[in-house]
C-alpha cells in the first residue's frame, strides 16, 4: 500500500447527470503550505450525494467525485501545517475550507462564511491557485489541513464518516440550544423523522440529559426508538398521541429529508418560546400558517452544517458517550448499490464505503 499519494488518484465518479458512478483517475493539486494528504479508510454516502450526481439543485460539476463524510489517514503533510502527523486518523466533512480571517470565521461561525467552500461542490484557493476539490468517493484526497479533524482514540473509524455530515448536522442545533454546552437536562425535546439523521439525534439528546421524543408516522418504529433510549414515542397520525403532548416539547428538530410536511400539524406540541427548528429538506411545506405561531411566541428556525468547533466537540462528545451510527457496510467499487438504497430509502440507516480502490 503506497505511503505518498500517487501521482493518479482512483476514485469512483458520475460523469454525466444521473448516472451510475465508474472508475475515475484524476491527479492530485499540487501540495500547498497548509496541505495534508490522506488515505481515505472509509466513507459515508449522504444523500447530498445521489442529489449532486443527479444536478437536482442545478450547480453539479462533471466529472463529479461525490463523498463529504470521510474518514482516513495522514499520509503526507505541508510544510506549515500544524496540529496534524503522519499517521493521525482523521475526518472531512461538508466543508472543505473558509477565508479564516472574515468576522463570521473569527466568531467561530466559519460554516456561515461567505468564501466557503464545500467538499466537491467548488473549487478551494490557496497559494498554487485555484483547484477543482473532488469528494471521498476517491483512495486518496489531498485538502486543506484545517478542515481536517482528528478522531478520538479508540473510536472505531467504520462509524466516523456519517458523523462528519450528518451527526454535525443534529448535533449543532441541539449544542446551540443547550447554550454552547451538552446539558440539556429539564428540557423536552422531539425529534420528528427517525431516519439517517434523526436515528442520530435521538442518541445525541438523550446522551444530553433531554426527556426525548421520537415523533413517527405510524408505530412500525416504536420498539426501535424505545431501543435508542426514547422517553416517549409520538406517532404523528394518531391524535390522541399528539394531544397527549400538547403544549409540551420546547425544542422539535426535523430530521424529514424530501416528501412534504406540514408545520402547523406539529405547532401544537410546543410549549410558548419553543422552537421548531430544520436540519432536513422537504421537497414540500403544505398549509404554513405564521398565525399559531406568532400567538404561542414560537421559533422557526433552519441550519446547514456545524462550525468547526462545534465538530471537535460533537467528535468528542460522541466518542465519550459511544454514540454510533446504524451502518450497512460497502465498497467503493460498490458505491451503486449503496447510493441505490439511499435514493430508494432501504438504508438502514447510513451507507459507509470501506476503501477497496488501492
Amino acid at each position: 500500500m503506497a505511503d505518498q499519494i500517487p501521482d493518479q488518484i482512483p476514485s469512483m465518479a458520475a460523469l454525466e447527470p444521473k448516472s451510475k458512478v465508474q472508475d475515475y483517475n484524476y491527479p492530485p493539486k499540487p501540495l500547498a503550505k497548509l496541505d495534508a494528504d490522506i488515505r481515505v479508510t472509509y466513507t459515508g454516502v449522504c444523500a447530498t450525494d445521489h442529489h449532486m450526481i443527479d444536478n437536482d439543485w442545478g450547480f453539479s460539476r462533471y466529472p463529479l467525485v461525490p463523498g463529504h463524510e470521510v474518514v482516513g489517514r495522514v499520509i503526507g503533510i505541508g510544510p506549515d501545517v500544524k496540529g496534524l502527523e503522519v499517521g493521525d486518523i482523521v475526518g472531512l466533512g461538508a466543508l472543505a475550507q473558509a477565508c479564516g480571517e472574515c468576522e463570521y470565521c473569527i466568531e467561530g461561525i466559519d460554516n456561515l462564511c461567505l468564501k466557503r467552500k464545500f467538499t466537491y461542490f467548488e473549487n478551494t484557493i490557496d497559494e498554487t491557485g485555484e483547484h477543482v476539490h473532488h469528494g471521498g468517493f476517491s483512495a486518496y484526497l489531498r485538502t486543506d489541513s484545517r478542515y481536517l479533524f482528528k478522531i478520538p482514540e479508540g473510536y472505531e473509524e467504520k462509524y466516523v464518516g456519517p458523523l462528519m455530515c450528518g451527526g454535525l448536522t443534529v448535533a449543532a442545533p441541539l449544542y446551540e440550544f443547550a447554550g454552547q454546552s451538552w446539558d440539556l437536562k429539564g428540557k423536552r425535546v422531539g425529534i420528528v423523522g427517525i431516519g439517517g439523521l434523526g436515528h442520530m439525534a435521538i442518541q445525541f439528546a438523550e446522551k444530553m440529559g433531554a426527556e426525548t421524543y421520537a415523533v413517527s408516522r405510524g408505530t412500525s418504529k416504536r420498539k426501535f426508538c424505545k431501543a435508542l433510549g426514547v422517553s416517549g414515542f409520538i406517532d404523528s397520525s394518531s391524535s390522541a398521541d399528539m394531544s397527549a403532548i400538547a403544549g409540551k416539547l420546547h425544542y422539535l428538530l426535523f430530521c424529514v429529508s424530501g416528501g412534504s410536511i406540514d408545520i402547523n400539524h406539529y405547532v401544537g406540541l410546543m410549549r410558548p418560546y419553543g422552537v421548531l427548528h430544520f436540519v432536513g429538506v422537504p421537497d414540500k411545506v403544505e398549509n404554513f400558517n405564521l398565525m399559531p405561531l406568532i400567538f404561542s411566541r414560537l421559533t422557526l428556525s433552519s441550519s446547514p452544517i456545524g462550525a468547526s468547533n462545534q465538530m471537535r466537540a460533537m467528535l468528542e462528545f460522541a466518542a465519550k458517550n459511544d454514540i454510533k451510527p446504524i451502518i450497512e457496510e460497502f465498497t467503493h467499487t460498490t458505491a451503486n448499490e449503496a447510493l441505490q438504497k439511499v435514493r430508494d430509502g432501504s438504508i438502514r440507516f447510513r451507507a459507509v464505503l470501506k476503501n477497496d480502490l488501492i
